[in-house]
């Protein structure tokens, strides 16, 4: 490189901050040219960063150097080798602009004007007209399930409010969980999926889920913990879906159709403003 001792002066005269007079003549100093491309010092100290150090300066500006010429050959190349439609870059930077700002304004739109209150009924309705749409992937299950420490002193208490169906012993015994339970669930309504309960309990992992029945309860005790399960209820995959398991997933299907129902009628009331005020003409 010709210019190598020039590069080196003018890095350690950028480095010891010379006069503004002094850096206006260097800025106009061409440093470097690649191909069709020339770097002049203005635009090479604009990337370039000293540490004071003169040896470590001169390694730094002759990289930055090598980096931008590198860049505008590759550049170069591309120009050359693309065709004139892979290179639009300005009709493609207004497209991706256009489509950005109409997705914030949507976006702004939605949070404004959308309806996010969604009925039970609608819940069913959209259920009952969907329902080849939810099919089971997985196994799940309702259940009831306890799992208490072996050593604790209630446990014939706990054992005799699961088999009643009184419901002020039922809130007795969800009290008796919340205290001394290691982990319980004594949901009716909610399902689970079978994986997840087998991980928790190692000793149902070799247990085929179609051995799993409903109203089957299941009692074991080892060194450390009481577990009881009743089984309330199983669906096995490929089945149609419970409501209650899909319920969030159709709030979210309502969700998106009433935000698509939203941005076309805005859209479509502009384009009939348009043509009532004439800002929309077809030739």
């Amino acid at each position: 490189m010709n210019n190598f001792y020039f590069i080196i002066l003018v890095c350690f005269l950028y480095a010891c901050n010379y006069g503004k007079s002094d850096a206006d003549d260097i800025s106009s100093k061409l440093i470097a040219k690649a191909g069709n491309e020339n770097l002049n010092f203005y635009d090479f100290k604009t990337d370039f960063i000293s540490n004071g150090n003169k040896k470590d300066s001169a390694l730094s500006a002759i990289k930055t150097i090598e980096n931008w010429a590198t860049e505008a050959l590759f550049y170069q190349e591309a120009i050359s080798k693309l065709n004139s439609d892979e290179i639009e870059i300005d009709k493609q930077v207004q497209s991706y602009k256009k489509s950005l700002v109409n997705y914030i304004y949507q976006t702004k739109l939605i949070e404004a004007n959308l309806d996010t209150i969604i009925s039970i009924k609608e819940i069913q309705n959209y259920y009952n007209a969907h329902r080849d749409n939810f099919i089971l992937k997985s196994n799940i299950i309702r259940l009831d399930y306890l799992k208490i420490p072996a050593k604790f002193q209630g446990l014939d208490k706990i054992k005799q409010l699961l088999k009643s169906n009184q419901l002020n012993d039922k809130e007795k015994l969800n009290k008796l969980c919340v205290q001394n339970a290691e982990n319980f669930y004594l949901n009716d309504s909610t399902w689970l999926y079978i994986d997840d309960i087998k991980k928790e309990i190692p000793k149902l992992k070799t247990q085929a889920d179609l051995t799993f029945s409903s109203g089957q309860v299941i009692e074991f005790t080892d060194a450390d913990y009481y577990f009881y399960i009743k089984i309330k209820d199983i669906k096995i995959k490929n089945g149609i879906s419970p409501l209650n398991f899909e319920k969030q997933n159709i709030k979210k299907f309502i969700i998106n159709n009433r935000k698509m129902l939203l941005i076309n009628e805005y859209k479509q009331l502009l384009l009939e403003n348009a043509k009532t005020d004439k800002s929309f003409i077809v030739y």
